[in-house]
């Protein structure tokens, strides 16, 4: 059964004259307009003269000469001379269509001419032209749009690849590839392709194509030139762009805006998957200079989305392969343990709008980290984060060895800055005024000498530093914190102070061996007595006086 809708209607005037009232309408049936492969417009008169009324009228169609259907009844338009319209929907393409308008009062019927049109025949598709909307050095995501299915099932889609130079593509594809659609259209139609195998610094033309029973049609062709950046014009692209090649990257430049799920996949890619395990990824090198964290998406790790503009704790995590990265130029914040455990990271470069920083733990192999010049809160000496007016170090890089002395700007030593770090001896001149808790813990030093202007040890200040033997304080102490040589096998303190220092009441707690059997205390000349007969420093059963 074909539906229809008939067109909205209103009553028309007949028009009258001073011929007799008992002359009866007359009928015409007009031709069809608007004829579409499933739609048309039938169209009807109705003539009155002498004042006559206006019948009841409606159409008979079909699609054979009885004209099976009966309408609704419908009515003149207005001011239109009698004129009737009925819009047919639903017909089939390619058939002809017998109709005649009728009309009635009830006990008479009459009868209009017959009249037929022909449906338009199925077609082969339309297709819009192709839009690249993100590209890498080895894929690109084509969008386009069905604008007209041709009335029959689409039977393929996709786009044809080329080169722009008309060049072959190699591995025996010859120069034209037929990549074809698996995926639906979104809520606005379009369709999106990813293309992958591509090579870096090419450029390639890339044509949409639908087809049916009917034919196939190509749309408007694109060309996009990959390159060494990945561009992602929304976020949450990254996983449809990489596709199957994501451990194929050892570098990677990122551009656009980054969600979790980017991230996630990103950490995949560096060498750790979504559950906190290896993966086979082997990229090394990352370029996030012309990206943009945003919220939203999957959790990056487990239980930690992202924030705008943040590189939150544990984003890049236990990411075994990754070598250096550079981070967006839009980051202000740097949260704790970002990057815990990134065993292969040799180089972090930090953009001018950081404020905020806080160290990771586990990165053994960092040696280097850079500040933009332009940062207002932090600057950079010999790869080690400093205040930006350099008077207060933050970060000590654990994969620097050897020996290091402070410059001499350097006044305050943040909480944690040294940690785990491999620096074997520390030098620090007087200058410095503040050391921040836990400053040198899990650290490889063998040697520390505090200078004489530093009046506070705070708590475990060298706490499980494994290979800690010999420290010196300064002639200026007077506190030291709890926990401050927890699990150092010390062997000899020396203090220049000439009174001893007051001490919590866990100073000298240690989780190895007693401290005050194992380590010589090392005093200035004529203090003996004074440690010997302190409650605390008095427990020392190897007090030494130096000449």
């Amino acid at each position: 059964m074909v539906a229809v809708a008939a067109l909205g209607v209103s009553a028309l005037g007949a028009c009258s004259d001073d011929k007799p009232g008992n002359i009866e309408p007359r009928l015409h049936t007009l031709e069809a307009a608007d004829i579409s492969r499933t739609e048309a417009t039938i169209a009807g008169q109705c003539v009155v003269d002498g004042g006559a009324e206006v019948p009841q009228l409606w159409f008979r169609y079909g699609e054979g000469e009885d004209m099976e259907h009966k309408s609704e009844s419908v009515g003149p338009e207005s001011g239109a001379d009698g004129i009737v319209r009925l819009r047919l929907t639903g017909l089939t393409p390619g058939t002809t269509y017998y109709y005649m308008l009728q009309g009635g009062n009830g006990t008479a019927v009459l009868l209009a001419d017959r009249m037929a049109f022909t449906t338009l025949p199925n077609d082969m598709p339309s297709v819009g032209g192709a839009a690249v909307l993100s590209s890498s050095p080895m894929s690109i995501i084509v969008g386009y749009t069905i604008t007209d299915d041709g009335g029959d099932p689409i039977t393929v889609s996709g786009c044809y690849l080329s080169r722009a130079d008309g060049s072959d593509l190699g591995h025996g594809i010859g120069t034209e590839q037929r990549v074809e659609q698996t995926a639906t259209p979104d809520a606005d139609g379009m369709l999106r392709l990813r293309i992958g195998g591509l090579q870096p610094g090419i450029a390639y033309t890339v044509t949409p194509f639908a087809a049916n029973r009917n034919g196939e049609d190509r749309g408007t062709s694109a060309t996009v030139t990959t390159s060494q950046a990945t561009v992602l014009a929304e976020a949450g692209q990254l996983t449809e762009l990489v596709g199957d090649d994501k451990y194929s990257y050892t570098s990677l430049s990122l551009a656009g805006p980054l969600n979790g799920s980017d991230l996630r996949t990103l950490r995949d890619m560096a060498g750790c998957d979504d559950e906190n395990n290896p993966s086979a990824g082997r990229l090394a090198d990352i370029d996030l200079s012309g990206a943009q964290i945003v919220a939203g998406g999957m959790a990056y790790a487990a239980g930690r989305y992202t924030e705008d503009d943040v590189v939150g704790m544990g984003m890049f995590a236990s990411c075994a392969a990754l070598s250096s990265i550079v981070l967006p130029q839009q980051v202000v914040r740097i949260e704790a343990e970002a990057f815990r455990d990134c065993t292969s990271l040799r180089s972090l470069v930090v953009s001018a709008s950081v404020a905020d920083i806080k160290p990771s733990s586990g990165c053994t192999a960092l040696a280097d980290i850079t500040v933009s010049a332009a940062n207002t809160y932090y600057s950079s000496k010999d790869g080690v984060l400093l205040s930006a007016d350099g008077t207060a170090i933050l970060w000590f890089p654990m994969g620097k060895s050897g020996e290091y002395t402070l410059p001499s700007t350097v006044t305050a030593v943040g909480d944690y800055a040294f940690r785990d770090c491999s620096i074997e001896r520390f030098a620090f001149a007087d200058g410095l005024t503040a050391i921040g808790q836990c400053a040198f813990y899990g650290s490889k030093v063998r040697e520390v000498s505090l200078p004489s202007t530093l009046r506070q040890v705070p708590t475990g200040t060298f706490q499980q530093c494994a290979s800690l033997s010999i420290v010196r304080l300064g002639e200026k102490t007077e506190l030291l914190g709890n926990y401050v040589f927890d699990g150092c096998p010390l062997t000899d303190i020396y203090i220049s102070a000439p009174t001893p220092p007051v001490c919590s009441a866990n100073t000298f707690t240690s989780s190895g061996a007693s401290i005050f059997s194992t380590c010589r205390l090392h005093v200035a000349k004529g203090r003996k007595l004074y440690y010997k007969y302190n409650s605390t420093w008095g427990q020392f059963t190897r007090i030494v006086e130096e000449n």
